[in-house]
C-alpha cells in the first residue's frame, strides 16, 4: 500500500461535527471531504479545488471514501 498524497479538510464556515461510519469525528460543512495537498500542517489550507479548509493530517484522503466528497477534489485526484 502507498502513503496518500493528500489529507481530507473541511469547509472553515461550519463548525459542527458529523461522526462518520468508521469513527472519529470530521467537520462536514458543506456536506462534502475536500483534498488537501501534502505536506500540510492542521488548521487552514487551500482544497486542491480552491476551497479554504480546516485540513487535517490525520484523516487520510483515502480513508474518507465513505464520506461524500466534492466533486472537483474528486475529479482532480482521484
Amino acid at each position: 500500500m502507498t502513503a496518500s498524497l493528500y489529507v481530507t479538510g473541511t469547509h472553515v464556515a461550519w463548525m459542527e461535527r458529523h461522526l462518520p461510519v468508521g469513527g472519529g469525528d470530521l467537520p462536514r460543512p458543506d456536506g462534502v471531504a475536500h483534498a488537501v495537498a501534502k505536506p500540510v500542517v492542521d488548521g487552514l489550507a487551500a482544497s486542491v479545488c480552491g476551497v479554504l479548509v480546516t485540513a487535517r493530517t490525520d484523516v487520510d484522503w483515502q480513508a474518507t471514501r465513505d464520506a461524500p466528497r466534492c466533486e472537483e477534489c474528486q475529479r482532480v485526484v482521484g
